[in-house]
């Protein structure tokens, strides 16, 4: 495997890893405050074929066993196996909006990639919430509630996504196009 899809592995485990800061104290403010979105936009940018979509989506799943059966296992009944649909389900279309929309990449085209991943993460999840629980009535008035409840965490899932986006683009970018070690023969190279 080439160079490049090693360093969109390693930013992806490392934006994975985001998830689990808010389980530390001092930093519960910052619910939603994860790459999620930035590494979908990442990996449907930078990886080919189905991989674009699949090894982000694999690597949340991962994650997502890991809260859900060892720092949320009071939760639940049994071991879980899958999380969110909702959220995979997002992810998925985060996916397929960096597809289109980071073909030519630019600041401009990643700040509406980011902002377009917020919001659609927000609609289908608060959605989800509505759709498959029992906290909001099956009316217009409770998906509105479900609605209205998600806008704080709709504010720190825009914030990380600008955030971990420009930062996971940029360090590959950087990573991308410098010479390292392991790339340079002893015939090319100055010392």
């Amino acid at each position: 495997m080439e160079k490049n899809f090693w360093i969109v592995i390693a930013l992806i485990v490392v934006g994975m890893i985001s998830r689990f800061f808010f389980l530390f104290d001092g930093l519960a403010w910052l619910p939603n405050f994860s790459a999620i979105g930035a590494i979908a936009l990442l990996g449907a940018t930078y990886l080919k074929g189905p991989n674009r979509f699949l090894i982000p989506i694999g690597l949340f799943w991962i994650s997502d066993m890991v809260l859900n059966n060892v720092f949320y296992s009071e939760y639940f009944e049994s071991f879980q196996l899958f999380g969110d649909y909702w959220v995979l389900g997002s992810i998925l279309l985060i996916g397929v909006l960096g597809y289109f929309v980071l073909q030519k990449r630019s600041i401009l085209r990643l700040a509406c990639a980011s902002i377009g991943a917020a919001l659609l993460f927000y609609l289908v999840t608060n959605f989800g919430v509505w759709a498959g629980g029992t906290l909001y009535p099956k009316d217009a008035g409770g998906l509105l509630a479900s609605y209205i409840a998600g806008i704080p965490f709709l504010k720190n899932t825009l914030l990380s996504n600008l955030f971990y986006g420009f930062v996971f683009f940029g360090a590959y970018e950087w990573l991308a196009n410098r010479t390292f070690f392991w790339s340079v023969s002893p015939s090319t190279a100055s010392y």
